[in-house]
C-alpha cells in the first residue's frame, strides 16, 4: 500500500513524499518536519507582500520626510515631484540602502533587508501623484 504525504513549504511550493509502509510514514514525517525547519524555499514576491511599508515608513522615515511625504528640509519631499537621485523604484531603493553622502540621508542597508528596502521605495514613490 502506498500513501502520499504532502508537506507545504509556502503558498506556492509543496513536496510530495510517497511512503510504502506505516513505519516509513512515521519516520518520513519526522525527517521532513526536521528538514522543513532548516530549508528555506523562496516564494516569488511573497516576502515583499508581507512587508508593512506604511509601518516601516512611520518608524524610519516619518521624522525627516513627514507623514504625507512632504518633508520641509532640502530634498526631503517626495510629493513635490523633484527627485534629485532618480524616481525609479531601483534608484529610490539605492538611496535608501546606501544613503546620500553629505546629507542627512543615512544608509539603511544594515537596518533593513532587501524586501523592506524595495517596499519602502515603492511606498515613498506613491507620494508623488505625477508618477504612475
Amino acid at each position: 500500500m502506498t500513501s502520499r504525504h504532502v508537506v507545504r513549504f509556502n503558498r506556492r511550493r509543496e513536496v510530495a513524499l510517497l511512503m510504502t509502509s506505516p513505519l516509513r510514514i512515521i519516520a518520513g514525517s519526522v525527517v521532513l518536519a526536521s528538514l522543513a525547519a532548516f530549508i528555506l524555499v523562496p516564494a516569488t514576491g511573497s516576502a515583499q507582500d508581507k512587508v508593512d511599508a506604511a509601518a516601516l515608513y512611520k518608524a524610519r522615515c516619518l521624522m525627516c520626510h513627514a507623514a504625507n511625504g512632504d518633508g520641509k528640509a532640502k530634498n526631503a519631499s517626495f510629493a513635490d515631484g523633484v527627485w534629485v537621485h532618480g524616481n525609479s523604484p531601483a534608484e529610490i531603493a539605492a538611496v535608501i540602502r546606501d544613503g546620500v553622502k553629505g546629507t542627512a540621508m543615512l544608509p539603511f542597508k544594515s537596518k533593513l533587508n532587501d524586501a523592506e528596502v524595495d517596499a519602502l521605495a515603492k511606498y515613498v514613490r506613491a507620494f508623488d501623484k505625477s508618477l504612475k
